[in-house]
């Protein structure tokens, strides 16, 4: 009889703590309906009830307090892992609200947050605004994860593509910043891109020359020839050109090359109009004892 009796107290113990949790949830929703947060917070505090610390973070949230949020959240989250869902979903929506806010910083934390929780959340457009964070922060090879992922999701986001190409210039991976700003080329048809791209082609094409790799340096000037800028380059490009076919023999072109430096420069004499007329005299002594 005393066994049931132990039995049937410890139910009723269990019950009673059962409701005593509920009613402390209950009153820590009714300040925070009133608007007090400080007694609900204190309220909350330091409890492992998982509804109650998701509450606790929910207040913090609101309260634009996203350290706290997510000091509560991730408590939450290593006592039961299965409110993940529960709380990415309310991340998001204050994510979208501090980036209309211009609120960066909280946005980033969070935006982290929910791929700490879930590594394989898309993040769709907003992958574009921690792109920009990092870029700006220097943090160029990040940059480029999440402007590579946000135009998957939107390539014709002109901005994105063209600071993901800056920022393979800034790593030093200039065959990626080629192929990047070919494609916005392609794609958007804007100037700053052929600009660009054709700056990287002339700088792509003189170290292929300095390998000793003719044929892709060809590549690459004719890249630039092709699309008329930067103009400031344009004679190097032709300059360049001119050596690689009189070092193939081929003076005819060789020539028309350097003419055309002479023609870019005919109100001008600087350097490298010199040279081109050096050139020509050399190409004009090989013609007569070939």
């Amino acid at each position: 009889m005393n066994v049931y009796k132990s039995i049937i107290f410890i139910i009723l113990l269990l019950f009673s703590l059962d409701c005593s949790r509920k009613s402390n949830f209950e009153k820590a929703m009714e300040y925070y309906t009133s608007m007090k947060t400080t007694q609900a917070l204190l309220l909350l505090k330091n409890s492992n009830v998982p509804r109650e610390i998701y509450l606790e973070g929910d207040i913090y949230l609101r309260l634009n307090d996203p350290r706290s949020a997510v000091k509560a959240f991730d408590r939450l989250i290593e006592i039961d892992p299965g409110w993940s869902p529960k709380v990415i979903s309310v991340l998001e929506e204050a994510v979208d609200k501090a980036i209309a806010r211009d609120m960066g910083f909280t946005a980033k934390l969070m935006l982290e947050k929910i791929l700490e929780y879930d590594p394989e959340f898309e993040l769709g457009i907003r992958n574009f605004f921690l792109g920009d964070w990092y870029f700006d922060s220097r943090e160029y090879d990040r940059a480029i994860d999440f402007y590579e992922s946000g135009i998957e999701y939107d390539s014709l986001n002109l901005n994105a593509r063209f600071r993901m190409a800056q920022c393979y210039l800034y790593e030093d991976e200039l065959l990626s910043a080629y192929q990047n700003l070919k494609k916005g080329v392609e794609t958007h048809k804007h100037w700053k891109f052929k600009y660009w791209l054709g700056k990287v082609s002339y700088t792509l094409a003189k170290k292929r020359f300095d390998e000793g790799n003719y044929s892709s340096a060809e590549l690459y000037l004719a890249q630039i020839i092709s699309l008329g800028i930067p103009k400031v380059l344009l004679d190097d490009a032709y300059f360049l050109l001119g050596d690689i076919r009189l070092g193939q023999e081929k003076y005819k072109e060789a020539e028309s090359c350097y003419e055309k430096v002479l023609l870019i420069n005919q109100f001008a004499k600087p350097k490298i109009v010199r040279d081109a007329e050096e050139r020509l005299k050399i190409v004009k002594s090989m013609e007569e004892s070939s």
